[in-house]
């Protein structure tokens, strides 16, 4: 069953989504430095997300299922707006290099925070993992906790891979910036269609 859970949790942390896109999109125009307010706001928020899964599983599946719902729209406009955010996205010329120009970092932050609370690829990610895998074994409140972290540091990890991936290949990936910003806009749209698939 843990080899199972690994699994789930390792590859669905990889796949692209909201996450790992906004971050490779984001370290490939300004660096892993630049970036890092966002990702930090993208690992605060997902480990709130993992710690609301934790508790608020059972409450979700079994009282308020229909939230769920509602959260596809929210996410999916949210989502649509980060595609358009990416594809539109401006270059300046600094140091001979192409560089996105810099946003605030207090707005990086929150972006990257706020993404988390629509992101239903993350929600899903907590639900499944508890549901199927830790509450059937565990009851205890500081295991559960244990978990919530776990799950956090693999998402991030994940994460941090993409962007990681995004500084390294900035040059190669610049020389095709609107190809690139296509792709990466087309895949966080696919991300928004696929919520109601």
């Amino acid at each position: 069953m843990w080899f199972s859970f690994f699994i789930y949790t390792v590859l669905t942390a990889l796949l692209p989504g909201p996450n790992n896109i906004l971050a490779l999109n984001s370290s490939m125009k300004s660096g892993y430095q630049k970036s890092k307010t966002l990702l930090l706001g993208i690992y605060s928020g997902f480990t709130v997300i993992m710690l609301l899964a934790a508790f608020f599983t059972g409450l979700l599946l079994n009282s308020y299922g229909f939230l769920l719902n509602y959260l596809k729209y929210v996410g999916a406009v949210y989502l649509i707006y980060l595609a358009w955010s990416v594809i539109s996205g401006k270059q300046v010329e600094i140091d001979g290099e192409q560089k996105e120009q810099s946003s605030d970092s207090a707005g990086d932050f929150w972006k990257g925070f706020l993404l988390q609370l629509v992101n239903v690829k993350i929600i899903i990610y907590g639900i499944t993992a508890f549901s199927s895998f830790i509450f059937p074994q565990f009851k205890e409140l500081w295991i559960i906790l244990v978990f919530a972290f776990l799950l956090s540091f693999i998402g991030n990890s994940a994460t941090w891979i993409w962007a990681v991936a995004g500084q390294k290949l900035h040059r190669f990936l610049n020389r095709h910036y609107k190809v690139v910003n296509t792709v990466m806009g087309i895949l966080l749209l696919y991300c928004a269609v696929s919520l109601f698939l």
